[in-house]
């Protein structure tokens, strides 16, 4: 049985990880002790742990510096969210844009043709953007802190899709939002108009609550909607996927989740 580091999550996320039993026997998870990053990365192969899972976003930042070798899309983010152990040294990858990805498929949305908002600017909203345009969004939006930070977040993406950047207060942002099949809210500080929603529209909100403001008013509107929880099933079946290789199905930690 290999051991997996559990590290900064929030109390109920690290509950969950602790108690869970791998009904294979092929992993245990072990929440490590607060501390510096990277003495926690430097522990890892002595203390004979397979790999890592960091969830406090500080401390992805924190952890990218530290490894041998990283993904590209964690060289993008600068930001690491899984490590795997290896003979040759610490491998990072970044893996949140792909779990939201991997959550949207298996609602089966379908990316052709669509128009998605991105609302944030932070390393996540660089990582979901990235990966919305690699599965085929036809048009891209990314309403930000400021305009030249959400240009920053579109930059280098699939030639095939169209992008637009504008502030988050900028007039024209309502127009995209009343255009869009998807919406995610990376930061939940960016509020979101309530008469653009309806049963069009998917609605992923990467907040804390599981039921916040906007998840709620599109569920009473009939949306599709995904939270944080459910991202995080899919981030920790992809994060074990790289850590261990083989076949970890994201739903065991999904019905966990969703009793928290």
């Amino acid at each position: 049985m290999h051991l997996v580091a559990v590290v900064g999550p929030e109390p109920e996320l690290e509950a969950v990880l602790r108690n869970h039993v791998d009904s294979k026997r092929r992993f245990h998870f072990h929440p490590v002790p607060p501390g510096p990053i990277k003495k926690i990365l430097d522990s890892l192969p002595s203390l004979d742990f397979a790999g890592a899972l960091v969830f406090d976003e500080a401390m992805q930042k924190g952890a990218f510096p530290h490894v041998s070798r990283s993904s590209l899309d964690a060289q993008e983010a600068e930001a690491v969210d899984t490590v795997t152990v290896t003979q040759g040294g610490l491998i990072g990858e970044y893996n949140h844009g792909r779990a939201l990805s991997a959550a949207l498929r298996q609602e089966g949305w379908d990316a052709r043709e669509a128009k998605a908002v991105v609302v944030g600017s932070n390393p996540l909203a660089r990582a979901v953007a990235r990966d919305l345009s690699s599965i085929g969004v036809a048009q891209l939006t990314v309403l930000g802190e400021n305009r030249p930070e959400a240009e920053a977040i579109l930059g280098g993406l699939a030639a095939s899709t169209i992008t637009i950047a504008r502030a988050s207060n900028d007039p024209l942002g309502r127009a995209y939002l009343e255009q869009a099949d998807l919406l995610v809210r990376v930061e939940p500080k960016f509020e979101i108009p309530d008469d653009v929603l309806g049963p069009h529209l998917t609605v992923v909100d990467l907040g804390p609550e599981a039921v916040s403001k906007l998840r709620g008013q599109a569920l009473r509107l009939g949306s599709m909607t995904l939270n944080l929880r459910d991202i995080q099933g899919h981030h920790i079946a992809l994060a074990l996927k790289h850590i261990l290789g083989g076949d970890i199905t994201p739903g065991p930690f999904l019905e966990a989740l969703h009793k928290i």
